[in-house]
């Protein structure tokens, strides 16, 4: 089974979303540290997560403003056994009227571009602010093939 493909059918609409407050974002470091990413969240970002019915974290997001006004979307994470349930689209679909009206903007890696395509995310991005686009040359000059993608809402 490949790690996109569902284990079980799951009943997405029962998790629910919620915005984490500053006090409760260590939680969301040790979510990431589990699946080992080092992250750790700042107060000032926006940081989301899908919970399941019994209180399980499922899923992660983390939105970190610019100076611009814009987010970037960073560290969007679905634990293993609940991939392939639609529950990153879930989340991203419902925190993306959250980010408005500047939107927001990921380095996807090239296999997600269609993931984000379907979510209305515009590849190489022509309204990119000077910010975000500033901070993907640098990881391009590191070697990184991460694709510039940007979401506004029309």
């Amino acid at each position: 089974m490949s790690v996109c493909e569902p284990s079980s059918t799951i009943n997405e609409s029962a998790f629910l979303l919620l915005s984490l407050e500053p006090a409760r974002l260590a939680l969301a470091d040790r979510f990431y540290r589990s699946f080992g990413y080092k992250v750790k969240c700042a107060p000032q970002e926006r940081v989301f997560v899908l919970s399941s019915p019994a209180g399980e974290w499922a899923g992660a997001a983390r939105f970190v403003p610019q100076s611009s006004g814009h987010y970037w979307l960073r560290n969007l994470l679905v634990a293993p056994e609940y991939r392939g349930n639609g529950l990153a689209s879930r989340l991203l679909n419902q925190v993306k009227p959250l980010l408005a009206p500047r939107g927001c903007y990921c380095f996807a890696l090239p296999h997600l571009t269609d993931f984000y395509t379907r979510l209305t995310f515009e590849r190489d991005p022509h309204h990119c602010p000077a910010d975000i686009a500033a901070i993907h040359s640098r990881y391009r000059t590191r070697g990184r093939d991460w694709v510039l993608m940007g979401y506004q809402q029309t």
